[in-house]
């Protein structure tokens, strides 16, 4: 059997694939928002896999987002419980540029 690929996001793969939610407008208009090719905002992986910008797991991103290391953001309307948190990806990727400064500082890096 074919392997099937699923569409990421939007309302027109909501359509095709009824196993995933759809993305809410306001979380789809800051993912797809792009700098120098790479998006500004991004999702935490599933399934135990890694982030593909910062090679952070899904538990390292809201740990970094709750010990304030990096922004994060929850999309949600009032009074829901759920909704879909974003990482905005250039202050994780200064959060390892610092990281690697403080480690040449001490010596750990060449």
């Amino acid at each position: 059997m074919p392997q099937q690929i699923k569409p990421i996001g939007g309302s027109e793969s909501h359509a095709q694939n009824t196993n995933t939610r759809p993305i809410p407008e306001k979380a789809r208009e800051l993912l797809n928002t792009q700098q120098n090719g790479k998006p500004e905002w991004i999702r935490a992986p599933r399934g135990g896999g890694v982030e593909f910008y910062s090679g952070f797991s899904r538990a390292r991103l809201y740990q970094g987002a709750k010990d304030k290391e990096f922004r994060s953001v929850s999309i949600r309307k009032p009074g829901q419980t759920k909704g879909c948190r974003l990482f905005h990806l250039q202050s994780i990727l200064d959060f390892i540029a610092q990281c690697e400064q403080d480690a040449v500082k001490e010596g750990a890096v060449n």
